[in-house]
């Protein structure tokens, strides 16, 4: 005899659900609601409405369990698409998030970094002066990144005349 009652979504344990519930949560909000568009259809259709289920139902199907193979469903090449509409979806998040508390630090005294640099000092020295005087915390090569990005150079960190 199971231990476990057979939910009609297929999540049978109630930690199942939750963690299916968060991550509808982390989605893109364009992916959120094609999600909830399906549920609701799907809700709409079914006798009597079960918006819970539906939901849930829903959520598998946009490729909730066939991540990392965490014990759901094993991923068949149908599946694929899910995989890379999630991978999609956490990009966007990524680009859409606002920047890091360090790099903000960082940009609000970006002309003493362009100053020092100036002076012929690296980015380890720098990174050092950062830590000592300013209490921020940067590596070398995070501020060798960002001198990247953001200032014209010839590849060696130093800029052109």
């Amino acid at each position: 005899m199971p231990k476990l009652a057979i939910h009609p979504s297929g999540l049978n344990t109630a930690k199942e659900r939750a963690r299916a519930l968060r991550w509808l949560a982390g989605l893109a909000e364009a992916d959120r609601e094609r999600v909830l568009a399906e549920a609701f259809a799907v809700c709409a259709s079914a006798t009597p409405p079960t918006p819970y289920v539906a939901l849930l139902g829903a959520i598998r199907r946009f490729g909730f369990d066939t991540i990392r193979r965490r014990g759901y469903r094993a991923a068949g090449p149908e599946q694929f698409e899910d995989f890379q509409r999630v991978r999609e979806s956490r990009a966007r998040n990524l680009r859409e998030e606002r920047p890091s508390p360090l790099r903000d630090k960082v940009l609000h005294r970006w002309a003493l970094v362009r100053e020092l640099h100036g002076q012929g000092l690296g980015f380890r020295l720098i990174a050092r002066y950062f830590s000592k005087q300013l209490r921020v915390q940067v590596s070398p090569s995070y501020l060798r990144r960002l001198w990247g990005e953001l200032e014209p150079g010839d590849g060696n960190g130093q800029p052109q005349p």
